[in-house]
């Protein structure tokens, strides 16, 4: 009876299929993965953040997905006083810019150009915010009150006055907190007329309005936004706008150094649960006399 001869021929074959398959695909499978993430870090490293510029030129020749994608992008950029262009060039393109967003389909790239302007605080942008609140749609006219808010251009006092009486409650809750932006005493009648208003949060906003003017007027308001126990009543509002409320009714109380807010004020900071609400109070009571 013959033995049966053993032959390593087919692990041999395995073998150098292997050796073949690494050394054709997957070691150049690895080299080409190091080369793109290496061109990658090396592209993230050199490439240069975009512009004011840069976002205005999206804003203009862009799609209808980049030209309000630009717009916003301006909003947040312009806010750093580092990256707003200065010369009259850009002021005027971003002028223009928004003077023809307005047949733009998308409102929302005329609404995010004129927040943009407004972060500026460029008194050049005044004229076509103030033209733009001739317009029906109610968002454009609170971007454009915004806008004229921030900037703090007293040329914007009356016709801002003019909105108070806008049949939209969040026209004119952004009318009243513009007219405290700016600051011009000419608004504090009208002011108290605010807090008479059908809707709460324009009359809290109102008492608040009046305290940057050193206005006592809002002080009984101010005490109910320091009581939470009022602000329990209030259902529809959440602990987190509770406590924002709070925390602007404490920030403008030392405007004016009334004695029942500073006591109201040294209860919080003393009881109050939340740690920002104490602080807030015990930075607040140091700017009493």
């Amino acid at each position: 009876m013959k033995k049966k001869q053993v032959t390593n021929e087919q692990p041999e074959k395995k073998s150098a299929l292997r050796v073949v398959i690494h050394s054709f695909f997957v070691v150049p499978l690895i080299i080409a993965i190091f080369a793109v993430l290496i061109f990658l870090v090396v592209r993230i490293i050199t490439s240069e953040p975009n512009t004011a510029q840069d976002y205005l030129e999206d804003v203009k020749i862009g799609g209808s997905t980049k030209r309000w994608q630009g717009a916003f992008e301006l909003s947040k950029i312009l806010s750093n006083p580092d990256m707003v262009p200065k010369d009259d060039r850009f002021i005027l393109e971003m002028i223009s810019a928004f003077d023809y967003a307005a047949n733009d389909r998308d409102s929302r790239v005329r609404q995010y150009l004129a927040l943009a302007m407004g972060a500026t605080k460029d008194s050049r942008y005044v004229p076509p915010l103030l033209a733009s609140l001739d317009n029906p749609e109610t968002e454009m006219i609170m971007a454009s009150i915004h806008a004229l808010g921030n900037i703090g251009d007293n040329g914007a006092v009356q016709p801002i006055i003019n909105m108070l009486d806008h049949g939209e409650a969040k026209v004119r809750l952004q009318a009243v907190i513009s007219l405290g932006k700016i600051g011009d005493k000419s608004s504090i009648s009208f002011l108290k007329e605010m807090m008479a208003d059908s809707e709460v949060n324009v009359r809290w906003d109102a008492a608040v309005a009046l305290a940057k003017l050193e206005n006592a007027s809002g002080q009984r308001i101010l005490l109910d936004l320091l009581n939470r126990n009022y602000l329990d009543s209030f259902p529809n509002i959440d602990e987190t706008e509770q406590i924002q409320a709070m925390l602007v009714a404490i920030q403008v109380s030392p405007f004016i150094q009334d004695m029942e807010l500073k006591k109201s004020l040294a209860q919080l900071k003393k009881d109050d649960p939340n740690l920002k609400i104490r602080e807030a109070a015990r930075k607040a009571l140091t700017q009493f006399e």
